[in-house]
């Protein structure tokens, strides 16, 4: 999980809520799921799915194996399929996290999954827009797992059923086309089904809403979406996932996974919510003409924290009610209109029906205060004392919008030890960023670059690239003078002082592993996570030849 910036550097102001009428996004994908209590029928749903498994497929090296062929007018949530093809459920397995025995005598379940698909004259199956897939997991009392221990059964004994499906816009419908679906493969009573399921366990595992935007407003979406992050994380401790792409010309696109959304003023949840920008794979081979050219927004529920309850379905419309307004409020703070909407075969874009929201208006006080602290941080790392080693590092990151080590190795003199200690303290006070791998050193987002560019260029506006250069170049030269070139000081490397006069404070110290008080498990833990680098640990070669 990413470094975040701690909760006491600041607080965000309140935002204000206004009411707004915009476009509302689609539902795309959807899942739910409920246990039905039938352990004491003689065959329960798992144990009709099973003995179907083996009566037609019977071998894995044959799935998936149709068992049901389906007509689109029986179905009122199915289309018509493509021509020339036909419905077709099919089924496959796979194993499961539990089963019966321990060690050598322990025997996995499998679970099993109905899966809808369109099949042709000669028998492929292909996938389509409109999806709908059952899986089927048993839930018996004399179950565990390999360790021994026994399966928690929350909602009782019987069978777990989730289905997932696109294009739902509510749990009910979710919900029938699950029932539909059982009904049909096994041949069982609805009336049996509604009967054994257990109200509680009715639970929603997936919910997402979204918007197709044209491509020439993905920079600003995923910008917006940068923003977000960096204001969750700066107004509280938040569990706050980020994963981003980024090369010289801008983000690409950007997945934020957070639980303190309510921070910018959205309605407070107990469960994770993500927003992502994302595109289809070759989406630059695709014509502009065609809606795959173009990226979507989406909000989806991304599950709860530790053993938290899913959210249940009665509670369906305000869960979609908070994914919606995520994505409708990001757009608009983006820029995007009715206009800049794309439409596709599954939701009308610009055509979209209007809804009512509430908007989290002040966000750019909210960024102002923000930005005024990375601000602040900043002037006080490139001002550090007896050193230009940190206004180096930050000088390199802001010209060329992200640097890796190599580069700032290479344009600072630095040692490679010695620009990780301080990148990572830049990371801890929310200043800069490591992302992918190789590690590219950015500023948190592109407002954030053009204000360090500034600020800068104001704390030495007579510092020169020439004088940048020689300033490296003497950092080289003192550390060739010396036994160990990767000595690191109390705070900074005895390079580093150039400024102060006193060059050489000192060589670095060294102890034996077996007097200090680290564990082993500590050691490793520390160079995993590069709070030791690989040249700050020694190991001794010539006894074990295996070393080598």
């Amino acid at each position: 999980m990413p470094s975040t910036p701690d909760a006491t550097i600041g607080t965000l102001p309140d935002p204000r809520l206004e009411e707004r009428i915009t476009p509302r996004p689609a539902a795309h994908g959807a899942a739910v799921q409920a246990v039905f209590n039938d352990a004491a029928r003689d065959l329960p749903v798992y144990s009709a799915v099973h003995q179907l498994w083996y009566d037609v497929v019977g071998d894995r090296d044959q799935e998936p194996g149709v068992v049901l062929e389906v007509d689109h007018d029986d179905l009122p949530w199915l289309e018509a399929p493509t021509p020339d093809r036909e419905w077709v459920v099919v089924l496959s397995s796979s194993r499961w996290k539990a089963g019966t025995g321990t060690g050598d005598d322990y025997s996995a379940y499998y679970k099993y999954d109905l899966t809808l698909r369109e099949r042709d004259e000669d028998g492929d199956l292909y996938k389509t827009g409109k999806a709908c897939s059952l899986r089927v997991v048993p839930q018996f009392s004399d179950l565990n797992y390999k360790d021994g221990n026994s399966l928690t059964l929350q909602y009782g004994e019987g069978t777990l059923v989730r289905c997932s499906t696109t294009w739902a816009d509510t749990a009910d419908e979710v919900e029938g086309r699950m029932l539909d679906v059982l009904e049909r493969v096994l041949d069982v009573d609805r009336g049996r089904l509604l009967a054994d399921r257990d109200v509680d366990s009715r639970r929603i595992a997936k919910a997402e809403a979204h918007h197709r935007f044209d491509i020439g407003w993905k920079r600003q979406v995923v910008e917006t979406i940068d923003q977000t992050r960096e204001l969750i994380a700066y107004g509280g401790m938040s569990e706050i996932e980020a994963h981003q792409l980024r090369q010289r010309e801008g983000y690409l696109e950007a997945l934020l996974d957070a639980d303190r959304w309510h921070l910018l003023g959205f309605e407070r949840t107990t469960y994770d919510i993500e927003l992502k920008c994302y595109q289809a794979a070759g989406w630059a081979d695709i014509p502009r003409e065609d809606p795959a050219h173009h990226p979507k927004l989406e909000a989806s529920f991304a599950g709860t924290n530790g053993d938290d309850a899913l959210p249940h379905v009665d509670d369906w419309g305000e869960v979609m009610s908070v994914l919606r307004s995520i994505v409708s409020a990001h757009l608009d703070w983006s820029g995007v209109g009715r206009d800049e909407l794309v439409a596709d075969d599954y939701q009308p874009g610009p055509a979209s029906p209007e809804y009512r929201y509430r908007h989290p208006a002040g966000r750019r006080e909210q960024l102002r205060e923000r930005f005024e602290s990375v601000s602040t941080e900043i002037h006080r790392e490139a001002l550090k004392a007896n050193t230009r080693a940190i206004y180096d590092i930050l000088r390199v990151v802001a010209t060329e919008s992200g640097a890796s080590y190599d580069t700032l190795e290479e344009r600072t003199g630095l040692a490679r030890s010695t620009i990780r200690y301080h990148v990572t303290r830049l990371v801890e006070v929310g200043v800069a960023e490591k992302v992918g791998n190789p590690v590219l050193v950015v500023f948190p987002s592109l407002a954030v670059l053009d204000e360090a560019e500034d600020i800068l260029r104001t704390i030495y506006p007579d510092d020169q690239v020439d004088d940048m250069k020689e300033r490296a170049e003497k950092r080289r030269e003192r550390r060739e003078e010396r036994d160990d070139p990767s000595t690191v000081g109390d705070q900074e490397e005895s390079d580093d002082q150039d400024d102060a006069g006193d060059g050489d404070r000192g060589r670095s110290e060294w102890a034996y592993f077996e007097d200090l008080s680290l564990e082993p498990h500590q050691l490793s833990t520390a160079l995993e996570r590069e709070y030791l680098d690989g040249d700050e640990v020694r190991v001794r070669t010539d006894r074990r030849t295996w070393v080598e």
